[in-house]
């Protein structure tokens, strides 16, 4: 049986590509959000009750963040270099 993979942004049709751009933004966005929010909560529980593991709580989830920008920008540009957008 063939696995499907996630396709690179090169080799989705036009529908494909404007679908993921929208995808990959509202995804972007609904994370940060959840990430500001995070990170406003976990400096004020360091800063109320000094240091503990829920103070590196963040840092555990920015990659997750970088990554999710990199794939918005690699689809956002595809969907440029196509004058999608």
């Amino acid at each position: 049986m063939k696995s499907k993979g996630i396709k690179p942004a090169s080799e989705l049709t036009d529908e494909e590509l404007l679908k993921n751009v929208k995808l990959t933004k509202s995804v972007l966005l609904s994370f940060s959000v959840i990430f500001v929010l995070l990170l406003a909560t976990c400096l004020y529980i360091t800063v109320a009750k000094g240091f503990g593991v829920l103070s590196v709580l963040p840092l555990t989830f920015f990659p997750i963040l970088i990554t999710n920008i990199i794939t918005h920008r690699k689809m956002a540009d595809e969907a440029k270099k196509r004058n999608l957008i």
